[in-house]
């Protein structure tokens, strides 16, 4: 593969640049705090192959992680930059792939502008953590490729760099369990009729025997019984998860916590046509995927599939849609966005201005992406000052927080998830009952604090009053007597 740039690419790289350089004044966020405690700290085995979550199975990350933090320390701005410039080179190696499968070069360079500003990538690229995704694209892109060319060419070569890369990509994240499907789609898709049980077969084999690999090892290494049941189960829930899912193909909701702020502070009309968007998605992407379906080339057929496959691994989840879940899936909705502008585009009978308005509206579409990924930074910001603050208030405060049974926090202001800062920055070891829990809040802290002290647990008070947090426990104790 050659290293040097195209026309096409160059504007590439430099829009993903440009999308995402806002980011380079972000400090870490929540779960990230974790990783570098554990990576800080010295972890076990079991720790390497999960990290900060015991029901995960991703040491091949972990590891590339792991050196990660060798090389950057407690720089974040170095993580960012290595978030951004992994993000724009997978948005190259995008093109070029669409471009090997013989997609339109105009379809594969809209598909490729599509995936770079894509909004709902944001959590991906500035959640450092996040890299777990852009490893795995990295992974699903260069399986592909060396499997086309083995499709066409029969090579070995081509054949066992796809085995080495495709099997690598199981022990990046959980979500490349479906991979095997993927592959076997595409040889069919592919490969001519003539040579298609010879080239499906071994790649079929191949899924098969390395999918028994990965649960075997996974099963020797993880032993946790129900820890990963708690977090994937079928239910009703699953048919939730779909639809609030393509519900974020075209546009966030505006009820989700990071923009319910701007929401609220927009005219009634402009919230219902935003909200109105989000239907339009979740009810129009079925038949629009069918309509494709039928008026498509195999490459479009294909990332139709894409999309619906490699979101299977997350819809037994039963929490909340996190946007970092679209980023493998949003290959296939780039390569179907590419696909239907062209489509318009190349037709002799569409009328020149509807041409114009078509580029003008893809275009606009990408500029509110920007912003919003803008908007989205800013927040992600705004949280960590505050989270920073609150933490250096703690420390300020001259009080031993290990000394205590529990922490308790008060009025925390928004978002501000502490907790994990404290671990890293504090090695605060103790249990924390935060007003704001982001998963049983909002939480009663008087009412903790009177069950505490009659249950003979000690605990310190802290409450944010006027811009910072402050140690309260004597108020608390007065309430609880």
């Amino acid at each position: 593969m050659k290293f040097k740039l195209s026309k096409e690419e160059w504007i590439i790289a430099l829009l993903a640049l440009g999308t995402y350089i806002v980011c380079l004044v972000n400090d870490f966020h929540t779960d990230d705090w974790i990783v570098l405690s554990f990576l800080r700290d010295g972890f076990s085995l079991n720790d390497l192959a999960s990290m900060e979550n015991a029901g995960r199975f991703r040491p091949l990350t972990n590891i590339i992680i792991w050196l990660r933090y060798l090389a950057f320390g407690d720089t974040p701005i170095l993580y960012y930059i290595l978030n951004i410039v992994l993000h724009g080179l997978i948005s190259v190696l995008f093109y070029r792939l669409l471009v090997k499968l013989e997609l339109p070069e105009r379809a594969a360079l809209i598909s490729a502008l599509f995936f770079t500003v894509y909004f709902q990538h944001y959590e991906a690229v500035i959640w450092l953590y996040g890299t777990i995704r852009e490893l795995a694209v990295l992974a699903y892109i260069a399986s592909l490729w060396h499997l086309h060319d083995y499709v066409n060419t029969k090579s070995k070569k081509s054949f066992w760099l796809f085995v080495i890369i495709s099997f690598a990509g199981l022990f990046i994240v959980e979500d490349f369990a479906v991979a095997p499907i993927i592959f076997a789609l595409f040889a069919l898709l592919f490969t001519s009729n003539g040579n298609r049980s010879g080239i499906l077969k071994p790649v079929v084999v191949v899924g098969l025997i390395e999918l028994i690999i990965y649960f075997t090892i996974r099963s020797a290494v993880i032993d946790r019984p129900g820890i990963t049941e708690a977090y994937y189960y079928p239910g009703f829930h699953m048919i939730r998860m779909l639809f609030e899912y393509m519900g974020w193909f075209v546009i966030p909701s505006p009820t989700h916590s990071y923009f319910q702020g701007f929401a609220d502070s927009i005219p009634a009309p402009l919230f219902y046509l935003w909200r109105g968007f989000s239907y339009l998605a979740i009810f129009g992407f079925l038949p629009l995927s069918i309509w494709l379906w039928v008026k498509s080339s195999k490459q479009t057929r294909f990332f139709i599939l894409f999309v619906f496959i490699v979101m299977l691994p997350i819809i037994p989840l039963n929490y909340k849609v996190g946007s970092r879940n679209i980023y493998i899936p949003s290959l296939g909705l780039a390569a179907m966005a590419g696909y239907m502008l062209n489509l318009l585009l190349s037709k002799p009978d569409t009328k020149i201005r509807l041409k114009k308005i078509v580029v003008v509206a893809a275009a606009c579409y990408m500029a509110i992406s920007v912003a919003a990924v803008t908007i989205a930074s800013t927040e992600y910001r705004e949280t960590q000052t505050l989270v920073s603050g609150i933490v250096d208030d703690l420390r300020d405060s001259g009080i031993e927080l290990n000394n205590s049974d529990c922490v308790l926090l008060d009025n925390m202001p928004g978002r501000t998830v502490v907790g994990p800062s404290m671990i890293y920055r504090l090695e605060f070891q103790g249990y924390l009952f935060a007003s704001n829990d982001p998963v049983n809040g909002p939480i009663d802290i008087a009412g903790v604090a009177d069950s505490l002290y009659n249950e003979g647990v000690t605990f310190i008070v802290f409450d944010y009053r006027d811009g910072r947090m402050v140690e309260a426990t004597g108020e608390y104790m007065l309430r609880a007597k």
